[in-house]
């Protein structure tokens, strides 16, 4: 099995250490690795094993992260052996990922070849020359001989007069250990001036400090500036130790405040303003009844009318066969994944040939009458590649109309459950009566009473929760261990 080994170097010097469990969260604050760079987030990233792969996912971070120079997906980065990872104004991470097993049995084999070597092995070259020699005549070896008598001569004289001269008292040389030689070798080969702040150890094995304990010393260079801090830092977050299930109501509402924002920055590729409370107690309903679907017994049912009682875990593990497809024709339409993935979820959970009352069919739920409008032949909306292609391909048109910020997207999901008409008109009642209000699904989700069109009833009963469900779902589709799911992210899946 593959591991993974993460070694921070940072303004105050290098620590390395092995990712021993699921995952490990990195930043400033209360997360597994808390590292002192004010570039930092305090929930900055995390670093997660789903089998031998390894990923990194951003958390929302003021100023990103970086693998190899290169942003890190909103989707998450795969990590290979040899990257580097950048966070913070300073802190860089180097990946070592390997197979444990096979390093221990090539030190066995090490150990052992160098424990066995003879004691006199280094003199078999000379009694191989000494052979070689014997051969040779005897005349050829008289000047050899005398040349090494007097060479033993001359160096033998050397010492006895050195000793005579200096004294009897002998000097022993100062011994080197191996991390100070590697120091010395390091700044001999480092051309680039660094700041570098190298910790002494005493004989008695006590850590000194202050000006005599740094060596090297140059100027600092100068600092990347520093950008506002994410307004969510001070809120509670899932740690290894304590789920969301164990979590109490008012800290799960700060914890799906957080990742709602998360989502809304992920799908509309910027900050998002915050979630009104109301918006947050309907994500918060959904959520819950997901959660708590998570204990059920088993039963992965996609027939009409029994889909939504399948128990939660089956739903995921759905999802994780079915997400490739999206993700591979969304991004092909420069659309956000999670917004197919999490459209499909509150669709059909992910069952591909679902089929309604209505006449929908399959995962995105296409009427027969409106697929062809879209690519997708009717006799094809329960395959999973077409049908994800078809979907890809309307949502990418209600988010060029509704737009593409983090405000925009919600309302062209929304769109894909009432249709474009009837929202804008329920938009416009909602904007008309209340003046300068934000133009977004949150705005009709805290005045739906201001609509008034024939649309408001379908809105009140159905769309209004639309929304808050994807919310819902993609909080726990992007972090199913913080539920005691464990597999990766279903936008991960490709």
């Amino acid at each position: 099995m593959l591991k993974i080994s993460l070694t921070f170097s940072t303004d105050y010097g290098a620590e390395e250490i092995a990712l021993e469990g699921e995952k490990i969260s990195l930043g400033r604050g209360d997360v597994d690795k808390k590292i002192d760079d004010d570039g930092l987030s305090r929930l900055h990233a995390t670093i997660f094993r789903e089998n031998d792969e390894f990923w990194i996912v951003d958390e929302n971070s003021t100023n990103g992260s970086f693998v190899n120079g290169e942003k890190v997906n909103p989707h998450g980065t795969l990590l290979f052996d040899g990257d580097t990872i950048k966070i913070g104004n300073y802190t860089e991470i180097a990946v070592k990922i390997f197979e444990a097993e096979e390093e221990k049995e090539e030190e066995k084999k090490e150990e052992t070849s160098a424990t066995n070597v003879p004691i006199g092995a280094a003199d078999v070259p000379v009694k191989t020359e000494a052979k070689a020699d014997a051969a040779k005549s005897s005349f050829g070896m008289i000047p050899l001989l005398i040349t090494g008598l007097a060479v033993f001569v001359i160096a033998a004289s050397a010492v006895f007069i050195g000793v005579k001269v200096l004294g009897s008292d002998t000097t022993t040389a100062p011994e080197i250990s191996n991390q100070e030689f590697e120091k010395i070798e390091i700044a001999k080969k480092d051309d680039k001036p660094k700041t570098t702040k190298t910790t002494v150890t005493d004989t008695d094995g006590e850590t000194g400090g202050g000006s005599g304990s740094t060596t090297g010393v140059t100027p600092t260079p100068s600092a990347t500036p520093k950008l506002p801090d994410n307004p969510n830092a001070g809120k509670v977050l899932v740690t290894e130790t304590k789920k969301y299930q164990e979590l109490s109501e008012e800290e799960k509402r700060q914890y799906i405040s957080v990742k709602a924002e998360s989502i809304a920055q992920i799908i509309g590729n910027q900050k998002s303003e915050p979630i009104p409370p109301a918006a947050i107690n309907k994500i918060k309903e959904h959520l819950e009844g997901y959660a708590s679907r998570l204990k059920n017994k088993t039963n992965d049912d996609c027939s009409q009318g029994g889909w939504m009682r399948s128990d939660f875990l089956s739903v995921l593990t759905r999802a994780t066969k079915t997400s490739p497809f999206i993700v591979r024709n969304f991004e092909r339409e420069n659309v956000v994944p999670q917004v197919g993935i999490y459209v499909a979820m509150i669709e059909s959970e992910h069952c591909s040939c679902l089929t309604s009352k209505t006449g929908a069919v399959g995962m995105f739920q296409f009427l027969p009458r409106t697929a062809p409008d879209y690519g997708l032949s009717a006799d094809d909306r329960c395959k999973p590649e077409p049908a994800s292609k078809a979907a890809a391909i309307y949502l990418k048109t209600l988010i060029d109309s509704a737009g593409t910020g983090a405000e925009s997207v919600p309302l062209a999901i929304a769109g894909y459950n009432s249709g474009q008409g009837a929202q804008r008109i329920n938009l416009k009642e909602v904007l008309q009566a209340k003046g300068k209000e934000s133009r977004s699904f949150w705005t009709m989700v805290e005045n739906e009473d201001e609509m008034l069109s024939k649309y408001s009833t379908q809105f009140k009963k159905e769309n209004v929760n639309y929304v808050p469900k994807f919310f819902a779902a993609a909080i726990i589709g992007e972090n199913p261990q913080d539920f005691g799911v464990n597999q990766k992210p279903l936008s991960l899946y490709r």
